[in-house]
């Protein structure tokens, strides 16, 4: 009889592991109206508190000159300004290299497109003779039995 309590015992502990949680589990995130499956594990978790460095902008060397006053007054433009006016005519240049590209691309796809459409042309003009002629042919050999008809009842 003690036995049979143990293992009653070993059960209910087994059941109570393997059963689920109560609505009062859920109600916590019934809340939230998008999401009301589930439960919030945000009690167990612990939270952890992230200290962020705070930066600072230092003065770094670009080589990259700021416009002064003196530049935008003087006759003669400075170096910088001839700098990036280079860079932005390259980057120009890089562009409409790019479209020239993809144009030529395109051409060339379009010429060989043609060509096949030309190819098909002349396929179906040949054709096209190929059935007159054949019509011409079959007109003479039913006007020809026309005839041998006329020829046998008279």
């Amino acid at each position: 009889m003690k036995t049979g309590i143990k293992i009653d015992s070993q059960e209910q502990k087994e059941n109570v592991k393997n059963t689920r949680k109560t609505l009062k589990v859920l109600q916590q995130a019934a809340t939230n109206k998008e999401n009301l499956a589930g439960r919030i594990l945000g009690d167990k978790e612990k939270t952890s508190f992230v200290r962020h460095k705070i930066l600072e902008d230092k003065a770094v060397q670009t080589g990259e000159s700021t416009i002064t006053a003196e530049d935008l007054t003087s006759e003669e433009p400075s170096p910088d300004y001839w700098k990036r006016l280079a860079e932005k005519r390259e980057q120009l240049l890089n562009e409409s290299f790019e479209e020239n590209e993809r144009l030529r691309q395109a051409v060339e796809a379009l010429q060989e497109e043609n060509k096949i459409c030309k190819d098909m042309l002349d396929e179906s003009r040949h054709l096209v003779e190929v059935l007159q002629e054949m019509l011409c042919d079959g007109d003479a050999d039913t006007t020809e039995v026309a005839e041998e008809a006329t020829e046998e009842t008279n």
